[in-house]
């Protein structure tokens, strides 16, 4: 049983000794010591005594966790102060409204109006920046994008509409609903007044301060605003992560670029801008850090930090500016193309080529087979496939030859050179002048029916359109029909 300590605990937390506890259930203090310790136990008068005394039931109090009972009964006061503030305030904005002037009334939609117009405003500006954003990062790869875009986009009309609400609730809340509390209150007062203490009152009256505390403490507002403020909590959390991985990234970068110092001025400004970059992202991760857990930032260290990450970011700039002007851009218009791949195959009649660079040059020769040469760099490598009488030009970065690129970059900074390190392959095709014509017209009607396809897919669309349109008339004639014979 669980007496002894919850009647240790609710004697400690309403200030009694047990004298006075022993007083008012009309025992000895030694009884009152002897029922907290578990020696002995109370009468079921005195049991019934305590439990009017503290509010608690005889099952509360002997056989479960005070605090626990404490915490559901706390939990379900907040509920109903929630729910009942939530219900005042929608009275006390009817009963405002209803009191208002025409005039008065007029005005306060307007203003409401123009509140919401600049919410809407500044969010808008907000999702478009971060659409923006995501296009850029993720243009690349369609199906990401969409998929981010789509996330982002429900979790921005989500939060922008929690968020503009709560806004939009509290400013008319201290704009109005605030101030019709206080002169309520005054005009009250002012009733109980003579003539005499009237006019004083009028004459000595101040301006009326509508964001005083007390008239501007909100449960339901309260509780909104903690939700809004996890919401963005979270927000902040997973832009955090990006952050970390950004500051990961950038020590990545000032390792290699500490590699390259010796180099020159380049590399040093590099490597001075790196660090600055370094300092505004750490500023950036602990401001994040002490929003999400509450904690008070240190303004003066901050803004030194970040003014001084700025100076340094200018030097390094300047600096790497300079350095470029030292190295050499070495032109390899033909040295660049090393390697030459051949491949050889038969002539058909519904024979062509895709080439994604749109690089293939036809040559005019007596053979009626088709002969392939590619030119591409030493670090890539090429292939050819034959898909439904498509042949495909492949063409992609040589793995096995990456530590070769490196060490030649490794080489060429060193020697404050700077060339083209990636070309696209020169493709030529040997073949007699019927098939070069044979083959030009084949891709020509490969275009066109694709075309085609692509029509006959819009024009499957329009007529699936075009029946559910007939499906929506039909039953909006139903019902006039339906509307026509209840008015006769």
């Amino acid at each position: 049983m669980k007496l002894s300590e919850n009647l240790k605990k609710l004697r400690k937390e309403n200030n009694l000794s047990q004298e006075q506890l022993a007083e008012k259930l009309g025992v000895s203090r030694q009884a009152v010591s002897k029922w907290e310790s578990g020696q002995s136990y109370p009468e079921m008068d005195k049991v019934l005594l305590i439990c009017k005394l503290f509010n608690y039931n005889i099952d509360e109090l002997m056989n479960e966790n005070i605090k626990e009972v404490e915490a559901s009964k706390q939990s379900k006061i907040n509920i109903n102060k929630y729910v009942e503030d939530f219900f005042g305030f929608i009275t006390k904005t009817v009963e405002m409204l209803c009191n208002m002037k025409f005039k008065q009334l007029l005005k306060c939609i307007l203003e409401q109006i123009i509140v919401v117009l600049i919410i809407s405003i500044i969010l808008g500006i907000i999702g478009g920046i971060g659409s923006e954003i995501i296009s850029r990062l993720f243009w690349g790869n369609s199906g990401i994008y969409y998929l981010l875009r789509n996330i982002f986009e429900t979790i921005f009309i989500v939060l922008g509409l929690v968020i503009g609400t709560t806004i939009f609730l509290h400013i008319f809340k201290i704009r109005y609903l605030d101030y019709y509390e206080i002169v309520k209150e005054e005009d009250k007062e002012r009733n109980t007044l003579n003539t005499e203490e009237k006019i004083k009152t009028e004459k000595n009256k101040e301006k009326i301060v509508i964001r005083n505390p007390k008239h501007s403490e909100s449960n339901f507002l309260n509780g909104i605003i903690k939700v809004v403020l996890i919401c963005i909590k979270i927000a902040v959390a997973f832009y955090s992560i990006i952050a970390i991985f950004t500051f990961i990234a950038l020590i990545v970068l000032l390792i290699l670029s500490f590699m390259f110092i010796k180099t020159g001025l380049l590399f040093i400004g590099v490597f001075l801008g790196i660090i600055s970059a370094l300092a505004i992202n750490f500023i950036i991760l602990e401001l994040f850090y002490n929003f999400i857990v509450s904690k008070k930032c240190q303004k003066t260290r901050m803004a030194v930090t970040f003014l001084a990450a700025l100076i340094l970011a200018g030097i390094g700039i300047g600096t790497a500016i300079i350095g470029f002007t030292t190295f050499e851009f070495i032109d390899e218009t033909e040295e660049k193309y090393q390697i030459e791949d051949t491949y050889t195959i038969q002539m058909s009649e519904e024979l062509s080529f895709y080439g994604w660079y749109n690089q293939i040059e036809y040559i005019e020769t007596d053979s009626n087979d088709i002969n392939i040469k590619i030119k591409h760099s030493k670090y890539s490598k090429s292939s050819i496939s034959n898909r439904n009488e498509t042949v495909y030009i492949h063409y992609d970065s040589d793995g096995s030859k990456i530590t070769e690129a490196l060490r030649e970059f490794y080489n060429d900074i060193q020697n404050k050179k700077i060339r083209e390190y990636y070309t696209s392959p020169k493709v030529y095709i040997y073949t007699s002048k019927e098939n070069i014509n044979k083959i030009k017209q084949n891709e020509k009607e490969k275009q066109n029916n694709e075309l085609r396809e692509e029509i006959r897919d819009l024009n499957k669309e329009i007529l699936e359109l075009e029946k559910e349109n007939r499906k929506l008339e039909n039953q909006i004639n139903q019902k006039n029909a339906i509307i026509n014979s209840l008015e006769e």
